[in-house]
């Protein structure tokens, strides 16, 4: 008797310049932090005209967060309705493993040095944060409730970390308990429905500045953003679109984007609060189809030196580089390196190294062995 052959999957469409854009991401949060934490060892030449600029400008590298959700959202999504076109189904437990291999390692790692290891270490701080609700992903939740208390701010990168996976473990559980959902309508009716939800909680929690950042209703529209690109994308002829615009018509789209970024705080408030990830999150849509699909752009990421590489162990860079600055800013303070703004440059850059360094070392090390293990995933499928 023939046994039928399970359907194989092709190879999984390649998006360029997402590389590029990962690691944007990851050095503007990088340089958001190193200009924020740790703010009180430096001297007065922080209160200088020129530095307070640079804090300006440094400040908004927190929406580097935001660009990861939407093209979290999109890259995760896309690869759901590739596997759906090919098959004509979408395989939870698939699903399940791939995030498990890509994301648990080296987040269950970092758990373990902060709250094992690290409190053990010279300089090391017992934190107070729950390893139960870090250990299930609610990250973002515990820091709303202790984070301002707990100096061990590490540990707080992993509240984005967080908020994807309790994003993709409640639609593999709806995948699980509603197979119906898989259906193509209702991959756009979840995203939509996220989306309300986000601006009608917002709106509810408008006084709360650190529920609007860090809950997951809160930004859970970046990741629903993501997501509608990649379903109008797949069924829609918003490619051809987009490859169509013009450098006219990009440049004002980004002069428009970056206005938003830098005037949100003028602009969002009070009820308009409500709108501002929905707003700033279709701005970081509109450079992800740029970047990817656009013919006319003015630049590409990955063509600027190191981009597409960097963007490979942006994972690592993100989750480690908290790490070294604190104990970097230890070092500069216990040396009296604090007293102007060459030191201080000094100090972004050998944090830049060391956590770069560590990041490749993880990369080829931990992350790319542990993913080479989804060969044997792709198998099941022969």
């Amino acid at each position: 008797m023939e046994i039928p052959n399970k359907p194989k999957l092709s190879p999984r469409p390649f998006f360029p310049n997402v590389n590029g854009l990962r690691f944007l991401g990851a050095f503007a949060v990088f340089i958001f932090h190193s200009f924020t934490l740790y703010k009180e060892n430096w001297s007065n030449f922080t209160e200088s005209v020129v530095f307070n600029l640079a804090f300006k400008v440094a400040n908004k590298g927190h929406y580097g967060v935001a660009l990861f959700f939407v093209l979290s959202g999109f890259l995760i999504t896309s690869m759901l309705l590739h596997e759906r076109k090919q098959t004509g189904t979408i395989s939870v437990r698939h699903f399940f493993f791939r995030r498990v291999l890509r994301i648990w390692p080296l987040y269950f790692l970092l758990l373990l040095f902060g709250f094992v290891v690290f409190p053990n270490l010279p300089a090391g701080i017992t934190t107070q944060h729950s390893l139960t609700w870090y250990a299930l992903f609610a990250a973002n939740i515990d820091e709303i409730a202790v984070g301002m208390n707990d100096s061990l701010n590490f540990l707080t990168v992993l509240w984005s970390v967080s908020v994807e996976e309790q994003f993709y473990l409640a639609w593999m559980f709806l995948m699980l308990v509603l197979p119906w959902i898989k259906q193509r309508k209702y991959f756009l009716a979840y995203a939509v429905l996220l989306i309300i939800t986000s601006i009608v909680f917002r709106l509810l929690h408008a006084d709360d500045e650190r529920v609007l950042y860090f809950h997951t209703f809160s930004v859970i529209s970046d990741l629903a953003i993501g997501s509608i690109v990649a379903y109008f994308i797949h069924f829609y002829t918003l490619k051809s679109w987009v490859e169509q615009w013009s450098k006219r018509s990009i440049l004002m789209g980004y002069l428009l984007g970056v206005t938003v970024l830098f005037t949100a705080h003028l602009i969002f408030n009070e009820a308009l609060e409500s709108l501002e990830r929905l707003v700033i999150a279709c701005f970081f849509a509109f450079v992800l189809l740029e970047q990817i699909f656009a013919k006319n752009s003015l630049f590409k990421m990955d063509r600027i030196p190191y981009f597409a590489k960097l963007g490979e162990i942006t994972y690592g860079f993100y989750l480690f580089h908290c790490i070294y600055m604190y104990y970097w800013s230890l070092f500069f303070n216990y040396y009296q390196l604090t007293t102007h703004a060459g030191y201080f440059a000094v100090y972004i850059l050998v944090c830049f190294t060391s956590t770069l360094l560590t990041a490749q070392l993880s990369w080829r090390l931990i992350e790319k062995p542990i993913l080479s293990l989804k060969h044997r995933l792709k198998k099941l499928h022969t």
